[in-house]
């Protein structure tokens, strides 16, 4: 599972511009939030998006592989990409549906970009910032659930039947 920097930026940049649309401050502090992946600033998103993506190895660590990467056939990774090798292996196998990674990837993307935009608008905009910090947690929470549920699953082990009649 490979979430795109690209994608990232795209939705880091979006969403700042939508946040400085919308703003009541003055124009100088508006424009300090739309320059969010400007040249200057640039660095500073890739070293939280850095932070996100180690903070989402040791939540999601019970499903992956490893955290080195690899590059299959099929889907290459660039080398600013994040990627999460999952467990292919029985019984993730079946446990680790199309929608559970679906699922894991949209809000990994997810908390990426908060936690981008809630260390960005603590600098520029600081009561903006809380509201980013909230929702980098509840999309944190929501990756929780679903890897223990996954875990759990995993340790239940089969149906049984006994053999006998009665």
């Amino acid at each position: 599972m490979i979430i795109r920097k690209k994608a990232l930026l795209y939705d880091i940049e979006n969403m700042a511009f939508t946040i400085a649309d919308t703003g009541e401050n003055d124009r100088h502090t508006l424009h300090r939030v739309r320059d969010i992946c400007q040249d200057g600033n640039i660095d500073r998103v890739a070293r939280v998006l850095g932070l996100a993506y180690a903070h989402l190895l040791t939540v999601l660590q019970p499903v992956l592989v490893s955290s080195r990467i690899n590059i299959d056939k099929e889907e290459s990774c660039q080398p600013h990409d994040y990627r999460f090798n999952l467990r292919e292996q029985s019984p993730m196998k079946f446990l680790l549906t199309k929608e559970r990674k679906l699922k894991i990837k949209e809000t990994a993307h997810e908390f990426m970009v908060c936690m981008v935009l809630a260390d960005w608008l603590a600098i520029t905009l600081p009561e903006a910032a809380d509201v980013w910090k909230f929702r980098a947690e509840g999309c944190l929470e929501v990756l929780k659930d679903l890897i223990a549920t996954i875990v759990a699953s995993s340790f239940r082990g089969g149906f049984r039947r006994k053999l006998s009649p009665f």
